[in-house]
């Protein structure tokens, strides 16, 4: 999707005085201002783009886990979070009780961790799954 249209850019393009750097478009020009009306749409855009893509990114997951016959909602748990992903984010992609994920992850990291490790998004944990 592509997010940046021509009307962006000539509304983009047409402001002469963008103000502090700190300062929000919106107290730059008037609410009824057509530039306003077009920065506000691809806001809109944006959000839309990202929710669809972390959307298709949840749906490519669930199919890497049945291309790799993971069905048992422990190994799927433990294999997400093996990818960086947390409680939080595979509850949204498996049907698991997020109390249930963070007790499968804390005894996970309990057997397999001895320090803090990092947390990546849907699409690296994605990438990495597709990598091996």
């Amino acid at each position: 999707m592509d997010c940046i249209t021509p009307m962006l850019s000539e509304a983009l393009n047409s402001i002469d005085d963008w103000g502090d750097s700190r300062e929000k478009v919106e107290s730059i020009l008037p609410p009824g201002d057509w530039r306003l009306q077009e920065i506000l749409k691809f806001r809109k855009r944006v959000a839309l783009a990202e929710k669809s893509r972390e959307q298709h990114d949840i749906t490519a997951i669930r199919k890497e886990l049945a291309r790799r016959k993971l069905t048992d909602k422990q190994y799927q748990t433990e294999f997400l979070y093996q990818h960086g992903l947390s409680a939080v984010k595979i509850t949204t992609i498996i049907d698991i009780a997020r109390s249930t994920a963070n007790k499968i992850i804390l005894e996970y990291r309990a057997s397999h961790y001895v320090d803090k490790r990092k947390v990546t998004g849907i699409t690296d944990a994605l990438a990495l799954m597709r990598a091996e």
